[in-house]
């Protein structure tokens, strides 16, 4: 498979779309609106907040943070991995990074990945999750799984910036992550237009 950076995710991402979902497509403008406030301040943000595993299902799209599929038993863990279960539907998976905003444009770099194949190297090396990370303007605080993330204003730290699970191994995680990055390094670069048209239309 080959790679394709610095484009136009969401016009690239929203051609796949309409090639392979047939119906929900409304679900795309959650993922646009999540690539672009994420776009937005990715100067501010961790790589790894920037970095995101997208699927186009017959019936809808999901767009989740890396970082969270390979933790055990989120709900970004469990929507990955739900369909990987003898499931005939032809599925379209990436690895989306962004990068930022040129011209109003969200832009970044595109990872074509085999969805089953995935789903399989997920379940083998995900981390299980310890607690939950809340990081603001000018300060954090750890919260446990079970409670709700409170993105308001918070009177002491501020503007609330992200949030993120912490692992109970936080090395193993690390590991996983720079070795999945090391794969997309690796990879050849092609055109996205060649890559959209070679896209069989799927049909109901």
């Amino acid at each position: 498979m080959r790679k394709f950076t610095g484009i136009d995710l969401l016009d690239s991402l929203e051609r796949i779309m309409k090639k392979n979902t047939l119906s929900y497509q409304g679900d795309f403008s959650y993922d646009r609106k999540e690539l672009e406030e994420v776009a937005a301040k990715a100067d501010a943000l961790p790589f790894r907040e920037r970095t995101y595993l997208w699927m186009s299902r017959r019936c809808g799209t999901w767009c989740l943070k890396e970082r969270r599929v390979y933790l055990m038993e989120t709900a970004a863990y469990n929507i990955w991995t739900y369909y990987g279960d003898g499931r005939i539907e032809r599925i379209l998976a990436y690895a989306v990074e962004v990068t930022g905003l040129e011209d109003g444009k969200v832009i970044g770099n595109l990872y074509p990945l085999d969805y089953r194949e995935h789903v399989e190297y997920v379940r083998k090396v995900s981390v299980p999750v310890e607690k939950v990370r809340v990081v603001y303007e000018k300060g954090e605080y750890y919260q446990e799984t079970d409670e709700r993330i409170r993105k308001e204003a918070h009177k002491i730290f501020g503007k609330f910036l992200y949030s993120e699970y912490v692992p109970s191994d936080s090395a193993a995680l690390e590991t996983v992550l720079w070795q999945e990055e090391q794969k997309r390094r690796d990879m050849r670069c092609g055109k996205i237009g060649n890559h959209i048209r070679n896209i069989r239309k799927n049909v109901a």
